[in-house]
């Protein structure tokens, strides 16, 4: 759920009374102005509600967690549309720092599409897989391969297989 203008980083609450409280109007020329922070923060929201018409499986039943690790701060799980497949792996990063080369299960090898990359969005510096990995490693995490990923602090990816 997205309370008005919070798609673009709207910072005060907003009223439609134009004339009793024309403070509290969105800031829709934000969108227009030089420093971008709240047009790439719109372009987020759109691609992520995006992502999850375009990927079925996250909207079907099938999930399985794969690794959660307390320390370095990294959840990563699995969704599929049961009986379909279409398998989405989800990998998110609360540290603030970058790991790189961090080897996670994937439910299969070969080519993974990363398809979402919160990161993309960051004005300054984007960081993440180029697009793709491959899971050509062993077996990890009870699953039948691995990758090894760069995931971008306080981020979230998107892998579908590929």
């Amino acid at each position: 759920m997205l309370f008005m203008g919070q798609e673009f980083l709207e910072d005060k609450q907003w009223s439609d009374n134009v004339p009793g409280h024309p403070e509290l109007l969105l800031y829709w020329a934000g969108l227009g102005a030089a420093d971008p922070t709240m047009r790439n923060f719109q372009n987020f929201i759109r691609e992520l509600i995006q992502l999850r018409w375009r990927q079925p499986a996250l909207r079907g039943e099938g999930f399985s967690p794969i690794h959660a690790h307390d320390q370095n701060r990294v959840l990563a799980f699995q969704r599929w549309v049961p009986g379909v497949g279409d398998d989405i792996v989800v990998v998110a990063s609360f540290a603030n720092r970058t790991w790189f080369g961090y080897q996670l299960g994937f439910p299969r090898g070969g080519r993974w599409l990363e398809v979402f990359n919160s990161e993309a969005y960051d004005t300054y510096s984007p960081q993440g897989n180029g697009g793709e990995v491959q899971a050509n490693g062993g077996p990890m995490h009870g699953l039948g391969a691995s990758a090894f990923l760069t995931i971008p602090a306080n981020s979230l990816l998107v892998f579908r297989a590929g």
